[in-house]
């Protein structure tokens, strides 16, 4: 379990060389050391798993049709020639992202694994305060994809650490992990990353949520903790007031038309191409394209990819994939914030919800390790164990030393 929480640690590495290999001359080894390995990994304990008990009666029923649907999708994926082999292990939205799933979501990690990636996670995030600090220092928009990636390598769990931060970490990581936010959600401002910066917010008000419902804290001290941001907030607000409507997240626009310059094109493209209620019941299957004038990835006008996880997903398996990656996430939520005794599901839980609104912008079936740990979250939060504990329970139980 040790080697699939490193490897789970490392496939932001994976996304970074991925990047870089345009610009570099880097070898895929490790690329696919990554991918391969991890995916053997997960096979191996989800055949150790494969009796687990979080999953009964009508949701093992529909995770052994996932299980079906899914294999479908592999098999009439194949094809006979030698770069299928490179696109089925490295392909960031080719099979890997649809296959893992189905091994992840019987990987149950126990609290001592957690603990081992609660704890790699945390000693990075200095180092992933300093490449922010350099990223700051070096802002440039056309660097703005490889400033991401970067940062992304060191503060991969960023998010789960900030939505359990109340309770897992003493109040020196705490400030530690509202300092990269900050500063994080900056960075995102200044390149306009909508899709970071709404994910980087949504993370933010769910941790507040979770704290508000909470018997944890006394209300004194929730009042005392937002009157003390405010004074620290506000004042930098209206010191910089007249430079924040220059950032380019601003200038990119949430509005009707900042949607139509980025992306209303390749969303209009896909709705005037998928007609048949086939593609939309069953989709186009891993190989499947899409009509695409902007980006394509061919000549002649076709693409593989749209950036909107909902037309993703419904391009490669349909809504009958989505309907399974539906029913899981939200009954995940439901039980992790309705049928629990304890703030640890619930910031699991959270991920599905910021998860689903970001499909709006990308959030795609893609090799990735937030995409992979949401996977991770659902056997979670479906479980009676972490679900049965108490905070403080968790807190001794994961609580840093």
């Amino acid at each position: 379990m040790k080697l699939f929480i490193v490897l789970l640690c490392l496939v932001p590495v994976y996304s970074a060389i991925s990047h870089a290999q345009g610009y570099m001359n880097i070898s895929s080894f490790i690329k696919y050391f990554i991918t391969v390995t991890f995916l053997f990994v997960s096979f191996s304990l989800f055949l150790k798993n494969r009796n687990s008990n979080y999953f009964k009666d009508i949701d093992k029923f529909l995770h052994y049709l996932f299980i079906v649907y899914t294999i479908i999708l592999i098999f009439t994926s194949i094809r006979f020639e030698t770069f299928y082999i490179q696109e089925f292990f490295v392909g960031d939205l080719f099979a890997l992202p649809y296959l893992l799933p189905i091994f992840l979501l019987n990987i149950q990690l126990d609290p001592l694994s957690l603990n081992v990636y609660f704890n790699i996670g945390r000693r990075l995030l200095i180092i992933g305060l300093v490449m922010l600090i350099w990223v700051l220092v070096n802002l440039n928009q056309e660097s703005w994809q490889i400033h991401i990636l970067l940062i992304d390598v060191f503060l991969f769990s960023f998010p789960i650490l900030f939505l359990v931060k109340s309770f897992l970490f003493n109040w020196k990581i705490q400030y530690l992990l509202y300092l990269i936010f900050f500063l994080f959600l900056f960075v995102t401002a200044f390149y306009g990353r909508r899709g970071v910066f709404a994910d980087l917010v949504l993370i933010f008000v769910f941790t507040q949520l979770i704290d508000l419902t909470s018997k944890r804290l006394s209300k004194i001290f929730i009042v005392a903790r937002y009157t003390l941001m405010i004074l620290i907030i506000a004042p930098l607000i209206l010191f910089y007031y007249s430079d924040v409507g220059k950032l380019y997240i601003f200038e990119r626009q949430f509005s009707q038309k900042g949607w139509e310059d980025s992306r209303g094109l390749v969303v209009d493209e896909f709705f005037s191409d998928f007609k048949s209620s086939e593609d939309w019941i069953f989709g186009r299957g891993l190989n499947g394209l899409v009509k695409r004038s902007v980006g394509a990835a061919t000549d002649i006008g076709k693409g593989n990819v749209i950036e909107n996880g909902y037309l993703q997903i419904v391009l490669k398996g349909g809504n009958v994939y989505f309907f399974f990656v539906l029913y899981f996430f939200t009954k995940g939520f439901y039980l992790s914030w309705f049928k629990t005794k304890n703030d640890f599901t619930k910031g699991f839980g959270a991920l599905f919800i910021i998860y689903f609104i970001g499909m709006i912008g990308l959030n795609q079936p893609i090799i990735g390790h937030r995409y992979f740990l949401i996977w991770l979250a659902v056997p979670i939060c479906f479980s009676p164990f972490y679900r049965s504990l108490n905070n403080e329970q968790v807190k001794n139980m994961f609580v840093s030393r």
